[in-house]
């Protein structure tokens, strides 16, 4: 589910989703809901060229190998090769602010912190590393993500709307976060 203080416009790359307001590091702002259709890679696998085409555009794969198509405006997440978001290391199926992210300021995530993603594209991000080329083939990279235990105390000093909807992945993700020790 996508935090209800953002909104879809468009953008040079199609549509995207902004910020209605300031989101300090560490606030998330989407999470995997019990509503997001989550196909087995398999299954996914067994669809005509054409549909797995139409599904590619809005969905990704997540580390327990299903195809998650996210069910509201959190698909429309475009990728920066200067991303503003990101998942956790440790969890899949969630996004959070990387830095502070602006009122009316694009959300966009490198792809390749997903798991894996199912386009291949020039990327024109205009950020100051761009890649040039972003690809589906063994894109996934774990340092763009963050650590919970380095984000954990940013996560718990704030408010986190999204915790409160019930789903299993939100019992999921706030069972480990509160379990969860860092090493000491």
């Amino acid at each position: 589910m996508i935090h209800p203080d953002t909104y879809i416009n468009v953008t040079p790359k199609g549509l995207g989703l902004f910020a209605k307001r300031r989101f300090e590091r560490g606030a998330i702002l989407w999470i995997a809901d019990d509503i997001d259709a989550k196909i087995p890679l398999s299954d996914y696998l067994a669809l005509d060229a054409i549909q797995q085409q139409k599904l590619n555009v809005y969905s990704y794969l997540d580390y327990q190998n299903r195809v998650i198509i996210p069910w509201d405006e959190g698909k429309y997440v475009n990728h920066s090769c200067a991303p503003n978001s990101t998942g956790i290391l440790e969890f899949d199926n969630i996004s959070i602010a990387y830095r502070t992210i602006e009122a009316d300021e694009e959300i966009v995530e490198d792809y390749y912190g997903y798991f894996g993603h199912f386009e291949s594209f020039d990327c024109r991000c205009g950020a100051p590393k761009c890649r040039g080329v972003i690809s589906q083939v063994n894109s996934y990279q774990a340092d763009l993500r963050l650590r919970l235990a380095d984000i954990r105390p940013i996560l718990l000093n704030q408010p986190q709307h999204l915790l409160g909807i019930k789903s299993a992945e939100n019992d999921a993700f706030f069972q480990l976060l509160h379990q969860y020790a860092p090493a000491l």
